[in-house]
């Protein structure tokens, strides 16, 4: 927002000059700008993709070329490796000659010479030698003839084992800065390893091989292997042996392993940026072309410079002319702004001296109609200015009359509803006291129909507690009477429980009888042998129901005597619930006396009630009578001094409505003043 209105606001404190100047360098410029980039972008990405495609032809070529050598190479080691004396040879040892003289012979005629011819059929090699595991057969250099001492523990006879019958390229050993060419030897009529052999080749008689392209000695390119190691580089490619350039270089290769020919564009290790190129050899090795896109586009980039200078120049142009143009239109802008400013001060008479059909005379021509109807407004103004203010003096004389005035009545209204409301509030004081009064009498009255009711009450609930004691006495009778008689009944049921008592006892003597004749029974039947046997069961069974019948006999004589006791404790409470039956009757006749007292006081009370209550039903006439005049009295009272309130509303309504016109009257004349004061500033008349 706030960045919004900073743009705002730096659009608008650029004049039309400046804002003309722009658009006509954005009209000139835009086109031409557009146009180059778009031509050049256009150029530079056709140019790069014929470049590209020669360019890794000429990869391939120089592959080809680097492949074909060193192809031929190989081919000269398989030659030795099928040959039948040579490997003859090379399979003896020292100790298979009669002396060294037959052996040096041996060597000379099977070895020596087919080298040297291998040497001079093929420039590039320039050594062949043998390392066998105690010797080196070849022509060495002094440091070269102990080589086969470590030669069997080295990284080189490893990746010759590895390799298998395949050869293996090294480069930069035993302190030179010469190709190796390494393969093992085997006897051709068994596996049995002979030995290795190494073929040297020097890197300069490949070094012309490396660069035969024409970009203004601008290209660089070199060999490296997988390992990402600088095997060799052409005169004067200094960036080809930068380690960050070379590792970006085997990393892009190792991607895609299946890709032998391929190109991108980098600035890593080196100074420009540059389109990269490589091949593939046969032998694993990758050949690297370098070429600064500079050299490529040097054409576009010229055409760039050119567009550049012709853009410089046509914006140079397009600012004169806007200047031109920008002046011929603010000119006379300029000058009606600065007329207008003339007016803003207030100098009316201002004349525009700009005439014709074009934008600029119509708006002068608009200008100056504007400034005369200016002046026509502000003379009417004035005209109508003194005459409303000297209706305004006028005016503002009569409110302040009317004002006076209107406070005297208020006044003297004043006075007479304050006299009205003191006789209303007396009326409806005489009111509430006489209110109170009745009140008061309404509430005696109340207490008395109180009396009157609490005394009914009382009097109904005396007869009726007499009833009650009546019935009270008459119940107390039959449960004496009944009592009585439970007593008697009981006296009998106790005696009743010792005849049951006795019976108990005989059927307990009976079991004893019984057990001891069931014994003797049991005892005759063991004499009788097998023919008592059944009695003697019989016997048994007697016996145990005499047992039983005793045991049975005990618990009812236990159980009857629990009874017994429970009778005889019931026995004594009814006697003694007679004697409290006995003191009930003697209580209930005393209140029943004392009921009949209380019957008879009421009624003397009720008779003085009913008299009291007469006096004050005389005494309700009288009450509302006063009231009534009172109130009647309060109501005219009330009536006079709402009516002197309305009148005395209206007077206060009158008199802000006049204070207010005086205000009104007085802003009116100030208004009047100021306007006045503005309208001076302006200048209507031409000196």
């Amino acid at each position: 927002m706030l960045q919004n209105k900073k743009s705002k606001n730096r659009s608008q404190l650029l004049s039309i000059k400046a804002k003309l100047i722009l658009s006509h360098i954005l009209i000139a410029v835009l086109p031409i700008a557009i146009i180059v980039v778009i031509l050049t972008s256009q150029a530079s990405s056709s140019i790069m993709d014929k470049v590209n495609s020669s360019n890794t032809a000429y990869v391939n070529k120089v592959t080809n070329i680097f492949d074909n050598k060193l192809l031929s190479i190989e081919d000269n080691s398989k030659m030795i490796l099928v040959d039948v004396d040579m490997n003859r040879v090379l399979g003896k040892g020292p100790s298979d000659y009669d002396n060294d003289f037959y052996m040096m012979n041996d060597r000379q005629q099977n070895i020596s010479k087919k080298v040297e011819s291998i040497l001079f059929t093929n420039s590039l090699i320039v050594n062949i030698f043998f390392i066998k595991e105690n010797e080196i057969i070849g022509s060495v250099t002094g440091d070269q003839k102990d080589l086969y001492k470590t030669f069997a523990d080295s990284d080189e006879k490893k990746k010759v084992i590895e390799a298998g019958e395949k050869p293996v390229w090294f480069h930069d050993l035993y302190g030179t800065n010469d190709l190796f060419l390494m393969r093992n030897i085997k006897k051709l009529n068994s596996d049995e390893s002979i030995g290795t052999m190494v073929i040297e080749v020097r890197k300069d008689l490949l070094l012309n091989d490396l660069r035969i392209s024409d970009f203004n000695n601008m290209d660089e390119s070199s060999l490296l292997d997988l390992s990402g190691q600088v095997i060799m580089v052409a005169k004067d490619s200094g960036d080809m042996k930068n380690a960050d350039f070379n590792n970006e270089l085997t990393q892009t290769i190792k991607a895609d392993p299946n890709e032998k020919v391929g190109s991108y564009i980098t600035t890593t290790g080196i100074e420009n940026e540059s389109i990269i190129l490589f091949s593939m050899l046969s032998n694993g090795w990758i050949y690297v072309l370098k070429i600064p896109t500079s050299a490529i586009l040097g054409d576009i980039t010229r055409l760039k410079d050119v567009a550049l200078i012709l853009t410089v120049f046509f914006v140079v142009v397009a600012v004169f002319i806007g200047i031109f143009i920008a002046i011929s239109i603010s000119k006379p802008i300029d000058y009606i702004r600065k007329k207008m400013k003339l007016v803003e001060q207030g100098d009316l008479t201002v004349q525009s001296k700009y005439t014709g059909k074009h934008e600029i005379g119509q708006l002068s021509q608009s200008f100056n109609h504007m400034m005369a109807n200016m002046r026509t407004l502000i003379e009417e103004v004035g005209a109508v200015v003194e005459r409303v203010s000297i209706n305004s003096s006028e005016l503002s004389t009569i409110s302040e009359v009317s004002a006076l005035s209107s406070k005297e009545v208020m006044q003297a209204v004043e006075s007479v509803a304050d006299g009205a409301a003191e006789q209303a509030k007396d009326a409806e004081n005489a009111a509430l006291v006489v209110r109170d009064l009745v009140n008061q009498f309404n509430a005696t009255e109340e207490h008395f129909t109180y009396v009157v009711k609490a005394t009914n009450s009382t009097k109904d609930a005396s007869e009726n507690a007499k009833s009650t004691l009546d019935t009270l006495n008459l119940s107390t009778k039959d449960t004496m009477e009944l009592s009585r008689r439970i007593e008697m009944d009981m006296s009998l049921l106790v005696g009743r429980f010792d005849e049951i008592s006795g019976i108990i006892g005989m059927i307990d003597g009976i079991s004893e009888q019984t057990n001891l004749l069931s014994l003797n029974a049991a005892i005759e039947a063991a004499r009788a042998g097998e023919s008592g046997k059944g009695f003697a069961v019989v016997a048994d069974e007697v016996r145990k129901l005499a047992v039983q019948s005793k045991e049975a006999a005990k618990s009812i004589s236990h159980i009857i005597s629990d009874i017994n006791e429970a009778i005889t404790m019931t026995q004594k409470m009814i006697q003694e619930g007679s004697t409290i039956y006995t003191k009930q009757e003697k209580a209930v006749t005393n209140t029943g006396v004392i009921f009949k007292e209380i019957i008879t006081n009421m009624d003397t009370i009720m008779r003085e009630v009913n008299l009291v209550y007469e006096l004050l039903n005389g005494l309700d006439h009288v009450q509302i009578d006063a009231t009534n005049s009172i109130t009647s009295i309060a109501a005219i009272a009330e009536e006079s001094a709402a009516s002197i309130e309305q009148v005395l509303a209206n007077g206060q309504e009158q008199l802000v409505t006049v204070e207010q016109l005086v205000n009104v009257s007085s802003e009116l004349n100030n208004v009047i003043t100021i306007l006045r004061q503005q309208m001076e500033q302006f200048n209507i008349q031409n000196e």
